[in-house]
């Protein structure tokens, strides 16, 4: 039953479409030439009235130059008119500024180079600019220019708010130009209005056609006389303002193409000079064929190829041809609508039957069902809470009691399933934090031991180097003495010698002049106290060196803090000396009277060393970034301060680099955590230093920054504290 209303319901749809399909044809070509005629009406308006205001214009302006006047043309001209340094006149001073020219009032005058002002000329052009100003300023809410060219090169322009006239060029010759000899008598000896084509007018960015009408007194041709039809709203009305499912186009009977609603940017780029012979689009050709062809001036085509109708009239004044396409699209989608209807009518009665029969299988099978997979979806999300209905005596009631029964022994399988998870998970919880202390203290302690490893061999490298300095250095150094008595002893013998031998012999004589006796009795003595002062030099970095190693202080020991800092600041000498690329680091100290501190000298040593090598890291990257102009004017630098109060010491390390920005500020002790280039750093040196000062002193370590002036480094440690909590280390 069901397929035999299926296919009347078809055979309904098919003949009703047919039958509507046709009738709508017929009344949309009424409709649309109803339309096309209206709307050739609406956008020729404009164009209708620019040319009925030009011939107003035209008439005055014959008129007026029938009447007959008082007026000396040539005292007028010269008062109005001025030469300019380019070869042209102008009716405005040109050394005034354009702002004192209202051109909301008046029209603007050019008269181009080697221009023959004739008196008739005068006349003519005083006549024109008082009829110009005044019927262009009537006319400016409509048209943006109201304009009079001559064929002498002289044209008089009203264009409200923008003195034009003054800003053209001198070499601008107007009857070369479009919009003048296309009505000249030449080009167009029937003396009717005419349009140029279109163009963009660089001034305001617009898109224009002109409207010219030739000007003649009797067979004399006198000039043209134009407006300027801004386009931009034909433009948009023909886009926007469409039927539904249609467009618009305007084209030239010569092929220009003015306005489609696809192809804006190509007419812009060919500066309205867009032809469509020349555009790759067959279905644009067709429809340019098909109108130019057609005799009247508006009509509806058939253009059967495209399946499309072409709706198309004549805009009075430049005679453009303004077309609709309505695709036939758009009458089948009407006539689908009414073949719908009666689908979707025969679709309901064939539904009605089909609901009776789902009616009785939904009560009977598909409910029992629903409810048996519903069953199914809670026991797949953990809810074992199920009772169906068993009092049914069919096969769905037996399998109810089935899946009842597999609820119930699933739950408590579930149950003993989730008490051994819990306990295994509380197991893998313990042995996971364990684990990750043991990991921890593992990590850590092998840092330590690197560090110590690392400081043990340089400590006894440096012990072992300043040993060998300092037994020959003691050699030398003790028996600089013993020397200088002999040397002593051996200028005065010489000296008495010379007391009593006043005269010895020639020999005797040369070689004491060939030896500069005086000059080695004067010397001597300095040149051993240079001795003397440099291996006392030698012996203060020596003991500087094993100060700071303080290999033989293995135990916390009460010590000079102001000795390890400037032991460690010996060492690096080298590194704060005049480098070539960039002068030498001044270091200021500003010690107080501080008590000997009790601490691991040799690992204190290593935290001023880490600290005030950063610093001059610090210092000579800054110095990348900075001119030469501004390092002299803010000379690096390093702050060393020390003070005391009645529990703590605290020594602060400040440098001039760049600071250190907050999201460094916050990583800055972390393990293996460096800014620095590969190779430059391992990350070890902060967090050394951060363990030795808080766990090994029981102090703190701090740092202050402010982001491109300076960071510190604060050290504090407590006067008395148990250290023994650290001796592991």
């Amino acid at each position: 039953m069901a397929l035999r209303v299926t296919a009347v319901v078809l055979v309904s749809a098919g003949v009703s479409y047919i039958h509507v399909i046709s009738r709508l044809e017929a009344q949309t070509q009424v409709q649309l030439e109803k339309y096309i005629s209206g709307r050739g009406e609406q956008e020729s308006s404009i164009f209708k009235l620019a040319q009925d205001n030009l011939t107003l214009l035209r008439d005055r302006i014959l008129q007026e130059f029938k009447q007959p006047t008082n007026i000396d043309f040539h005292t007028e001209f010269e008062r109005q008119y001025f030469s300019w340094n380019d070869g042209t006149k102008r009716n405005f001073p040109q050394n005034r500024p354009l702002k004192d020219f209202d051109s909301t009032r008046y029209a603007g005058a050019f008269i181009g180079r080697n221009v023959q002002v004739t008196e008739e000329l005068k006349q003519r052009l005083l006549t024109a600019n008082t009829l110009i100003s005044a019927y262009g300023s009537a006319w400016s809410n409509r048209f943006v220019d109201t304009y009079f060219v001559t064929p002498e090169n002289v044209g008089v322009n009203y264009w409200k708010g923008l003195p034009i006239a003054f800003q053209t060029p001198s070499d601008l010759y107007m009857p070369k130009d479009e919009y003048f000899y296309i009505a000249d008598p030449q080009h167009n000896p029937s003396r009717s209005p005419q349009w140029t084509g279109v163009y963009l007018d660089p001034s305001i960015n617009l898109w224009m056609v002109s409207a010219i009408v030739p000007v003649y007194e009797g067979d004399r041709f006198l000039g043209v006389v134009g407006h300027d039809v801004v386009l931009t709203d034909l433009m948009e009305h023909t886009i926007q303002d469409q039927l539904p499912g249609t467009y618009n186009l305007i084209f030239r009977s010569d092929g220009r193409l003015i306005v489609h609603p696809d192809r804006t940017a190509q007419i812009q780029q060919a500066q309205g000079q867009l032809k469509i012979d020349t555009i790759n689009d067959p279905h644009l050709n067709r429809i340019f064929q098909l109108v130019t062809k057609a005799q009247p001036k508006t009509h509806v085509l058939e253009n059967s190829q495209d399946r499309e109708y072409l709706a198309v009239t004549r805009l009075q004044g430049p005679d453009w041809y303004f077309v609709t396409v309505y695709p036939k699209s758009l009458l089948s989608g009407e006539a689908w609508d009414m073949a719908q209807f009666i689908l979707i009518s025969g679709a309901v009665a064939l539904l009605v039957e089909v609901l009776l029969l789902l009616s009785v299988l939904h009560q009977q099978i598909a409910k029992p069902l629903q409810q048996l997979t519903a069953a199914s979806n809670q026991l797949a999300d953990g809810d074992f809470a199920i009772a169906l209905d068993t009092t049914r005596q069919d096969e769905l009631g037996g399998l109810a009691s089935s899946f009842n029964s597999m609820a119930s022994q699933l739950k408590t399988s579930f149950i003993q399933l989730e008490q051994v998870n819990n306990a295994l998970e509380l197991r893998v919880e313990e042995r996971t934090t364990t684990l990750q202390k043991t990991l921890e203290e593992l990590r850590r302690t092998q840092i330590q031991m690197i560090q110590s490893e690392k400081m043990s061999a340089l400590g006894q490298l440096v012990a072992g180097v300043a040993h060998e300095i300092n037994n020959p250095v003691n050699f030398i150094h003790g028996n600089l003495t013993h020397i200088e008595n002999y040397a002593e002893d051996l200028l005065e013998f010489i000296q008495l010698y010379q007391y009593h031998y006043s005269n010895p012999v020639a020999e005797i004589q040369a070689e004491a002049k060939e030896l500069d006796l005086e000059f080695i009795r004067d010397d001597l003595p300095k040149m051993l106290s240079s001795m003397k002062v440099g291996t006392n030099r030698i012996r203060e970095i020596v003991r500087s060196l094993r100060n700071f190693s303080r290999l033989d202080e293995a135990e916390f020991k009460a010590v000079d803090i102001h000795e390890g800092i400037d032991s460690t600041l010996l060492i690096l000498q080298h590194r704060l000396k005049e480098q070539p690329q960039r002068p030498a680091i001044e270091v200021i100290k500003n010690y107080s009277n501080l008590p000997p501190a009790i601490c691991y000298p040799g690992q204190l040593n290593q935290v001023f060393m880490n600290i005030l090598s950063n610093a001059i890291d610090a210092l000579e990257d800054a110095n990348q970034q900075r001119l030469a102009t501004e390092i002299a004017s803010h000379p690096n630098t390093i702050w060393i301060q020390t003070s005391l109060s009645e529990k703590e010491i605290m020594i602060s390390i400040t440098d001039n680099g760049l600071g250190i920005t907050d999201t460094v500020l916050q990583r800055l002790f972390d393990p293996f955590f460096t800014t620095k280039d590969v190779g430059k750093g391992s990350g070890l040196g902060l967090t050394i230093s951060y363990q030795i000062v808080t766990e090994l002193h029981q102090g703190k370590l701090h740092c202050n920054s402010t982001l491109g002036k300076s960071a510190e480094f604060v050290i504090t440690l407590p006067i008395k504290a148990n250290f023994m909590i650290a001796s592991r280390l």
